[in-house]
């Protein structure tokens, strides 16, 4: 939550995170180990799931819950965080953020390494 707040727009979230993509990395790995085997239940009722209860294609309180009992279990295993951050939409401010700088600071360490886009090194 704190990393979220301190990214705090998406303009900062995106230049931070190309800067200090280790460090984004860090954090995310730490935050992983942090709750690594603790309850589902209670992370999300920290940071709760939206609540548009309308169904309009996008995700909505409905299918968030429904989300969490499919595929995220009781307990958050190994790289279940990693999931929810890069692939699982969840869009609770903070977390969408960190979600968001996650996936910048992967594409830059990619670029650094291989010298080529993430998205040319998938299209090849």
């Amino acid at each position: 939550m704190r990393l979220g707040r301190a990214l705090n727009n998406h303009q900062k979230a995106s230049a931070f995170a190309k800067e200090h993509p280790e460090l984004i990395i860090s954090l995310v790995e730490d935050a992983e180990k942090a709750i690594q085997w603790t309850s589902v239940q209670n992370f999300f009722s920290l940071f709760p799931p939206i609540k548009r209860y309308k169904d309009d294609g996008t995700w909505c309180f409905k299918s968030t819950k429904q989300m969490i009992q499919e595929d995220m279990g009781d307990k958050f295993g190994k790289d279940d965080l990693k999931l929810l951050l890069s692939s699982k939409c969840y869009e609770n401010k903070f977390i969408h953020l960190v979600g968001f700088a996650f996936m910048v600071a992967a594409s830059e360490l990619y670029e650094r390494h291989t010298g080529q886009d993430i998205m040319d090194g998938f299209l090849k």
